[in-house]
C-alpha cells in the first residue's frame, strides 16, 4: 500500500495542527501513594484525576492488548498504536469513524476540526468512511511515530505546536537506527516538561513558575468546560506537594534532573497528566 503526495504532506504536518483548551487538569502528586490515596478523595473533580500514582521499576510497561516489556526509559511507539486505537475507538466495533475522531482529536487534545478531518482523509487510505487499526499502524510504521503518538497519546496540540517538539521530531526522524525513531525516551518528554514550566529558562522551576503553569492549565480547563478555576488555596496546595516529592535536594527548586528522575520513578502517563498535559486514557490509566 502506498500514501499519495496528498497523504504523505498531511501526515508529515501533524506537528502543526491549532491549539485549544487543555483537557486534564493536574492534581497533586504527594510522596506516598497512600497520602494521594487520602487526598484525592477530598479534591474537588477540577484537580483530582486519579487515585494512585504507581511507582514504575527500571523498565517501563506500557498498557496495550498484549503486555510487553519495553527498554528501561523509553516508550515503544509502535507498542502504543493498540492501546490507542482502542480509546479512540469508543462504541469497540474495530472501525475508527470521523466522528470518534473528532471526539479524540477535537475534544480531548486540541485539534480543530478542520485538522481532524484532514488526518481522517490521509489516514483512511481505502477511502472506506473508517479507520481501522492496520490503517492506524502503518501510519505509525511508516511515517512519524513521534508525532503521530503525540498527537493521538501524549501532549496533543499543546506539545506538537512547540518549537521545542519540533526539534525533537526532527532529530527523531534524522535517527539513523530505525529502532531510535520508534521510541520515545523518558528524558526527553520529561524535557519537553520542564521547558515548558521553565519560563525564564534558568534551568530550574520555581515554586512561582510551578504556580503559574498550574494557574493556566486548570483557567484553561475551566473556561473550555465553563466551571470556576482553582482556588489561590488549591494553587498553593498543588506546588507546595509537587515540589515536596519533586525537589530531592531540598534546594527549593526542581532542576530539569530531578524531573527526568520523577519520569523513570513514576507511571510516566499519570505523572505527565499531574503536569498538565493531554494524556489518552485507558482502562489502567
Amino acid at each position: 500500500m502506498m500514501y499519495s503526495m496528498k497523504t504523505v504532506a498531511a501526515l508529515v504536518a501533524i506537528v502543526s495542527g491549532s491549539a485549544s483548551a487543555f483537557t486534564f487538569a493536574p492534581t497533586a502528586m504527594p510522596n506516598t501513594i497512600s497520602q494521594l490515596e487520602r487526598q484525592s478523595r477530598h479534591l474537588p473533580p477540577l484537580v483530582s484525576f486519579v487515585t494512585h500514582i504507581p511507582s514504575s521499576t527500571t523498565t517501563v510497561m506500557l498498557a496495550s492488548d498484549s503486555s510487553t516489556e519495553e527498554t528501561a526509559g523509553s516508550i515503544d511507539l509502535l507498542g502504543e498504536v493498540d492501546a490507542i486505537f482502542a480509546t479512540v475507538d469508543k462504541n469497540g466495533d474495530g472501525q475508527i469513524s470521523l466522528e470518534e475522531l473528532r471526539a479524540h482529536l477535537v475534544e480531548e487534545m486540541g485539534y480543530t476540526q478542520d485538522y481532524t478531518e484532514y488526518l481522517f482523509a490521509s489516514i483512511d487510505t481505502d477511502s472506506d468512511g473508517t479507520i481501522s487499526k492496520e490503517e492506524l499502524k502503518f501510519a505509525f510504521y511508516n511515517f512519524e511515530a513521534l508525532s503521530m503518538y503525540m498527537t493521538f497519546g501524549i501532549g496533543g496540540a499543546d506539545i506538537t505546536n512547540r518549537s521545542s517538539f519540533k526539534n525533537l521530531a526532527l532529530k527523531s526522524s534524522s535517527a539513523i537506527d530505525p529502532e531510535a525513531r520508534d521510541k520515545l525516551m523518558l528524558d526527553d518528554l520529561a524535557d519537553l516538561i520542564f521547558d515548558i514550566i521553565d519560563t525564564d529558562k534558568s534551568g530550574e522551576i520555581t515554586k512561582e513558575e510551578l504556580q503559574t503553569h498550574f494557574e493556566s492549565v486548570t483557567s484553561k480547563l475551566a473556561t473550555a468546560k465553563g466551571e470556576d478555576s482553582a482556588t489561590d488555596a488549591q494553587a498553593q496546595d498543588y506546588v507546595q506537594t509537587m515540589f515536596a516529592t519533586l525537589d530531592v535536594d531540598k534546594d527549593g527548586g526542581i532542576c530539569r534532573e530531578e524531573v527526568r528522575t520523577a519520569f523513570q520513578k513514576y507511571d510516566f502517563k499519570l505523572l505527565a497528566r499531574t503536569f498538565g498535559l493531554r494524556v489518552y486514557r485507558t482502562a489502567e490509566v
